[in-house]
C-alpha cells in the first residue's frame, strides 16, 4: 500500500486483500471441522447427554450386574475410548460418546451399598453394556440406588416446633407411601381432626 500511488491500484490491492482474508477464513473453518475431538477435549468441552433410564440389574453374593440393552444399538462398533466409566466406592458414572450422533450417560450416586471400585468392570457387546459392580461386603441390596430414609434424624441445632416436625414427617410418609399407606394416614388424620372439633 505504501508504494502504490494511483487510486485504481490501491483499490485493486484492497480487493485482493479482502478476497485473500475471505478464503483464509473458509480454509480455517474447514480445518476446524475436520479435527476430531480428543479425550481431553471431550472432558473439558461442555457436554450434552441423553440420560439412560432403561436398565435392569441383578445381584449375586459378591456382585451386582447392571445391564443396559435398549437404545444402544451399534455400541460395539464405537472406538473403545468412546465408552468410559468412572467407579467410586459409592457409585459410577458411565458416559457414551457419539453413539448415532448423540452422547448418553448413566450416573448412579449413591449406590445402595459400597462397591470395590478397583475390581468393578465394564463389558461392551454389539448392542448392550454390562457393568459388573463388585460388592465390598456380602450384603443383600434392596435396590440399586440408595434411598433416603423417610425418618430423618432431628438436627439439634435447628429449634423447630415439634408439631411442625411431626406434620413434616407425616407428609413425607404420605408422599413416599403406597395407596394403603396414604389411605391409612388420611383416615387417621380425619379421625383426629373430627375429635378436635367435638372437644
Amino acid at each position: 500500500f505504501q508504494y502504490a500511488k494511483r487510486e485504481r491500484v490501491k483499490d485493486a490491492l484492497n480487493n485482493s486483500l479482502k478476497e485473500f482474508d475471505k478464503r483464509l477464513k473458509i480454509a480455517q473453518a474447514t480445518i476446524v471441522k475436520r479435527v476430531k475431538p480428543s479425550a481431553a477435549m471431550m472432558d473439558t468441552a461442555e457436554e450434552e447427554f441423553i440420560e439412560i433410564n432403561g436398565f435392569s440389574w441383578e445381584q449375586g453374593e459378591n456382585e451386582v450386574k447392571v445391564r443396559i440393552t435398549s437404545g444402544l444399538e451399534g455400541i460395539g462398533t464405537l472406538p473403545k475410548d468412546s465408552v468410559r466409566v468412572v467407579y467410586t466406592s459409592k457409585g459410577f458414572d458411565l458416559k457414551i460418546y457419539g453413539l448415532n450422533g448423540k452422547n448418553h450417560r448413566m450416573k448412579v450416586l449413591p449406590l445402595n451399598k459400597e462397591i470395590d471400585d478397583s475390581k468393578s468392570k465394564l463389558t461392551i457387546k454389539s448392542n448392550s453394556v454390562t457393568l459388573t459392580l463388585v460388592k465390598r461386603a456380602q450384603e443383600h441390596w434392596e435396590d440399586l440406588k440408595s434411598k433416603p430414609s423417610p425418618f430423618k434424624k432431628p438436627n439439634p441445632e435447628k429449634s423447630e416446633d415439634p408439631q411442625a416436625s411431626l406434620l413434616n414427617m407425616m407428609k413425607e410418609m404420605y408422599d413416599s407411601g403406597d395407596d394403603d399407606m396414604k389411605r391409612m394416614i388420611a383416615q387417621s388424620w380425619s379421625k383426629a381432626h373430627l375429635s378436635l372439633i367435638h372437644i
